[in-house]
């Protein structure tokens, strides 16, 4: 009898080294997106805006709007920094997540080891959204530009959040329709001019994601992210933006001068409060699964 039972035991403890060791495997050969917990409020006042200072920020996704045009000087500026930050931040960290998740696919790849349906999954669509069949250019596409920058070209575009478009469209970066089939508002900037379009957006966020996308994929802007890609600073990489605004002889000027006076450049290094976020572990996943 004694022999019975150890006979089980044994067998039934290999089973379980063996259904461990395969969920293991399993989790391993995947990629685990981090998950970040954000933060909603919805805008009544300037004063739902919530001021941030430190190197690390809660990560917020504001709904709703208020007019920047109503509130005065410096107040306007920390406040309209404050309400794009986090969505910046956020979507960066992001960026910077897929980019992990691409090199992660492609270490696997050259390993010569199964890449999972999820992964495989991911980079499919990771290759269409950025328009490239080539693992080493999409990693310059996905990888993301400071805060400093993308803050000094909102500024620009928005006006500091007063701009019609901003107000009523959350287009923060004057992103221009070309397509009917778009999401967008007929904009004349003066008496008599052709009629424009330019994109409208369901939120900040969505606003700030198309902006890198938009960055990361028209051909004009090639060299800019191979600058981007070798860790060039803002003030290097908006000699190569140029052509994103119609006075291209003084963007470049201007960007430089909001970046130095605002000391945007101390965002540069400002990441998720870590609260706030969470990695999907090994203990998580046998749990789940």
């Amino acid at each position: 009898m004694l022999k019975i039972f150890r006979q089980v035991l044994y067998f039934s403890l290999f089973i379980f080294a063996l259904y461990f060791g395969v969920k293991v495997d399993i989790y391993f050969s995947s990629y685990w997106s981090r998950i970040v917990k954000v933060r909603t409020i919805q805008l009544t006042s300037p004063d739902s805006i919530v001021s941030q200072k430190g190197s690390t920020i809660i990560p917020i996704d504001y709904k709703g709007a208020i007019d920047f045009r109503a509130v005065d000087g410096e107040k306007r500026k920390d406040l309209f920094i404050m309400h794009i930050l986090p969505a910046i931040v956020l979507t960066r960290d992001k960026l910077l997540d897929d980019l992990h998740h691409v090199e992660f696919i492609e270490n696997r790849i050259n390993q010569h080891k199964s890449v999972s349906k999820f992964d495989s999954t991911f980079l499919s669509e990771v290759k269409t959204k950025y328009k490239t069949d080539s693992i080493s250019e999409l990693r310059k596409r996905i990888y993301p530009h400071p805060v400093s920058l993308a803050l000094a070209q909102a500024i620009l575009e928005s006006g500091w959040g007063t701009s019609s478009i901003f107000r009523h469209g959350n287009n923060i970066f004057g992103i221009m329709s070309f397509s009917n089939d778009e999401s967008r508002a007929l904009i004349r900037f003066n008496e008599g001019d052709d009629d424009r379009y330019l994109r409208t957006y369901g939120s900040v966020i969505e606003s700030i994601e198309h902006y890198f996308q938009f960055i990361s994929t028209v051909s004009s802007y090639k060299k800019f992210r191979q600058k981007r890609w070798e860790g060039g600073s803002s003030s290097q990489l908006i000699r190569y933006l140029n052509s994103y605004h119609e006075d291209t002889d003084q963007y470049s000027v201007m960007a430089r001068s909001i970046i130095a006076s605002n000391n945007l450049e101390k965002y540069d290094v400002i990441s998720i409060d870590p609260k706030f976020k969470e990695h999907f572990s090994l203990r998580s996943f046998l749990m789940k699964y």
